[in-house]
């Protein structure tokens, strides 16, 4: 019995009964808890607290998201703890029916009304937890389950927002889903809700079109590719409803102050999208993210992606614009952004060499 399953067995008041799942992060069990004879998930995080300010700031931000087990769509946190080795465990509600990542791999793309309602019950529990001060930071397919009644529900909040050892709170690339992350946090800022906004997009993109957004139809580009590929449009998805499409392009804008300013606009605008069909059932022109939309008195996008949502002309078919040039017909981007855009570029690909030579260290080192 390896040393995680033997901490799981150690845990008072719970029976361990399986071995559910096994990541980069920790190990997930199915478990009765013995109390109140319920099966749950019990994580243990293969990550470890270091210091006692890192124990008790985990400790806070789990009993801060056990405040949202009563939203409809969060999975209910049950208990949690630290175990004497420093590493962070949290009890789950069980959710028997998976998470979308796996049914969009034996699936494959989601109908355009079920991505708009998935959309707005999660972008509702980002909503509740940042209105409380949590931010999730990982917000991707695997992290949307399926409970018991059918319900989509948000989860990992506890264990996304848990420090780095050491007084550091910044994501880390390594420890990021680099095809739902923001673009920003390549550059080391700290988090905000513009970046849940944005993981929800991309997660919604997903389900649309059967594919994070950036990846080619076949294979998976490297990371200096797909980095590189977010400084242009974001794809169009041939078939989809232009006014669906138009929402995610928004949540997905390059510039966290071109995105839906709250979790709850974009909630809202979602709730409201046009699930009309292309003309023809045709494809849209690509529209690059960050650039080109309505913009509110206040200088967010919330209310110009209402109006495009509600009232998309598809215009002409445009061939899709490679890293780096400005198609014609489209306005210039910004000096300002232009160098937002060189930075975060610098940024990932330094990011990309670090981790890449960590991964060549360890290796060699077997």
């Amino acid at each position: 019995m390896d040393s995680t399953g033997d901490a799981a067995r150690s845990i008072q008041g719970y029976e361990i009964i399986e071995t559910l799942g096994q990541g980069g992060f920790g190990t997930v069990y199915r478990a009765r808890q013995l109390a109140v004879g319920r099966e749950v998930a019990l994580k243990i995080d293969s990550r470890v607290l270091i210091t006692d300010r890192d124990k008790r700031r985990y400790m806070r931000e789990v009993r801060a998201a056990g405040h949202l087990s009563d939203h409809p769509h969060v999975v209910a946190v049950y208990d949690a703890g630290v175990l004497g080795d420093g590493r962070p465990h949290i009890v789950l509600e069980l959710c028997p029916n998976g998470s979308l990542a796996g049914r969009l791999r034996g699936g494959g793309p989601f109908p355009a009304a079920e991505v708009r309602d998935i959309g707005v019950h999660i972008a509702g529990a980002l909503a509740a937890a940042h209105e409380v001060g949590i931010l999730h930071r990982d917000v991707k397919p695997a992290n949307i389950l399926v409970n018991r009644h059918g319900a989509v529900a948000l989860t990992d909040f506890g264990l996304a927002t848990m420090p780095t050892p050491g007084p550091e709170s910044t994501a880390t690339p390594e420890t990021l889903t680099p095809a739902f992350a923001p673009p920003e946090v390549f550059d080391l800022v700290e988090p905000t809700v513009a970046g849940d906004i944005y993981s929800l997009g991309a997660t919604l993109y997903a389900l649309l079109s059967g594919r994070p957004p950036f990846f080619p139809a076949e294979g998976r580009p490297s990371m200096v590719a797909l980095m590189a590929a977010r400084l242009g449009p974001v794809p169009d998805i041939p078939g989809a409803p232009p006014g669906l499409v138009a929402v995610l392009q928004q949540a997905m804008a390059y510039d966290p102050a071109d995105r839906p300013a709250t979790a709850a606009a974009l909630r809202d605008v979602l709730a409201g999208a046009d699930l009309s069909p292309p003309p023809n059932g045709g494809a849209r022109r690509s529209v690059p993210a960050g650039h080109g939309r309505h913009r509110s008195a206040n200088g967010r996008g919330a209310a110009g992606v209402a109006t495009a949502a509600r009232n998309h002309d598809p215009g002409p078919l445009v061939p899709s614009v490679s890293t780096g040039s400005v198609p014609s017909g489209e306005p210039a981007v910004s000096a300002g952004r232009r160098s937002l855009r060189s930075r975060s570029l610098l940024a990932v690909v330094i990011a990309v060499i670090v981790v890449a030579g960590a991964l060549i260290a360890y290796s060699a080192g077997g």
